[in-house]
Formats: C-alpha cells, sequence, structure tokens
C-alpha cells in the first residue's frame, strides 16, 4: 500500500500526465505542426470570408456602338409569292440600326471554397474561378432606328405595323447578341482575368502579410457560359 507521502510526491506527474493525454485526444497538442496547421486554418477561413464579402466581382466593361444591318422575309412577300406562284423568297425587309451597349466580365468569388485556397511556405495560393461575362445588354436610349425599308411592292403593297414591329424587336434581339459575340472575340474573359490579378493580388497580399500567387482559369473552349 502506497504511502500518503508517496502518493503527494506522484500527485503532480500524474495530473501532468492526464493533461498531456487530454490534448493529445482532443488535437488541441500546443507545440510542434499542429499549432501551424491551425493558424494556416484560421488565415485561410479569413482570406475566404473577405472573398465572399466581395461577391460577384466586375472587372472590365466593354463598350461598343456598330451600324447594325437585319433582314428577313416579310410575310406578305411569303403569302404572297405563292399565291402569284414565283416563289422568291429573298430577304426584302431590311432594318439598320445605329447600336451603342455594353458588355461586363467579371468572376463570381462566391464559387470559392477553402480547397481553392493552399498555403505553400510564405506564399498563399489562390485558384479562381472562370471569368464570366456578367451581361450584355443594348443602351436603347443611344441605339437609332437609322432605316426602315420593305424592298418588295409585294411587302409595300400588304403593309403591315405588326410586323413592323416584330421586326424591329428581331432587330434589337440580333443586336444584342452581336454585342456579346463582339465582346467575346474581343478578349473580354482574358482582360477580366488579367485585372482580377492586378487588383485582388496586393489587397490579399495586405491582409495575409504573405505572398499571394494567383492562378487562372478559363471556361471550356474560352466562351462563358450561355446566359
Amino acid at each position: 500500500m502506497l504511502s500518503p507521502r508517496l502518493i503527494f510526491r506522484l500527485l503532480p506527474w500524474l495530473i501532468l500526465t492526464v493533461m498531456i493525454f487530454t490534448l493529445y485526444i482532443t488535437s488541441r497538442w500546443p507545440f510542434g505542426s499542429s499549432n501551424e496547421q491551425q493558424r494556416e486554418m484560421i488565415e485561410t477561413t479569413t482570406i475566404l470570408n473577405e472573398i465572399e464579402n466581395i461577391g460577384r466581382l466586375e472587372l472590365v466593361k466593354y463598350r461598343f456602338k456598330e451600324i447594325f444591318d437585319y433582314q428577313k422575309l416579310s410575310e406578305s412577300k411569303a403569302v404572297g409569292s405563292a399565291i402569284l406562284k414565283t416563289y422568291d423568297f429573298n430577304p426584302d425587309l431590311k432594318v439598320v440600326l445605329i447600336a451603342t451597349g455594353e458588355a461586363v466580365g467579371c468572376i463570381d468569388l462566391q464559387k470559392m471554397d477553402t480547397s481553392d485556397i493552399r498555403a505553400h511556405g510564405d506564399t498563399i495560393i489562390i485558384s479562381l474561378p472562370a471569368p464570366e461575362l456578367c451581361y450584355y445588354k443594348l443602351d436603347l436610349e443611344n441605339t437609332k432606328i437609322y432605316s426602315f425599308n420593305k424592298e418588295s411592292w409585294l411587302s409595300r403593297l400588304f403593309s403591315d405595323d405588326e410586323e413592323k414591329n416584330q421586326a424591329l424587336e428581331a432587330a434589337y434581339r440580333k443586336a444584342e447578341k452581336a454585342i456579346r459575340e463582339a465582346a467575346l472575340q474581343s478578349g473580354i474573359l482574358t482582360q477580366t482575368n488579367e485585372n482580377a490579378v492586378n487588383m485582388l493580388t496586393p489587397m490579399l497580399e495586405n491582409l495575409t502579410g504573405k505572398s499571394v500567387l494567383l492562378i487562372t482559369a478559363m471556361p471550356a473552349h474560352g466562351l462563358d457560359k450561355d446566359l
């Protein structure tokens, strides 16, 4: 049987052993690499929260102004040609617009998660989502109808205001789609990535006190998803 004096001598060592065992099984080991991992996780979470607060970051805006020529076959000519059995289906209705519009490139930072942020020594590596065409639109206030013509005598003879309105709406839609295509062909997505690196790198380096390497991505085939 242990004497009271021996018990008191062993008690501090027993308490220390229990504390070390408790720290080990609860992953709260105060020494070694565990503290570094916890610090990196806190840092990663801080960066992710900061990025999510930015949300959808608009990085570049392209403005366009062009003459857009839209042609179609009028219903009156199609019907008249069928009745007269001439079968002339060449476009006869022509709308010319002086189209003004804009397209905006952005990166949706809310699509990121902790797996996109990695620490490598004194450098933080961040993989950005692919750039997107946020929106593209006509500036209707500054888009003008330059001319509207019906070239066929059949379409002029059977004039229809509703058909004219439909043609104008179709011309606006086509002109707006042309803005999208022009923006993509002009490299708006590549410019979006470049602006993201130039804007985010110094901000994140000031936040973390470390070097930041941003890895950009591009959509499949270099195009954004359909909007």
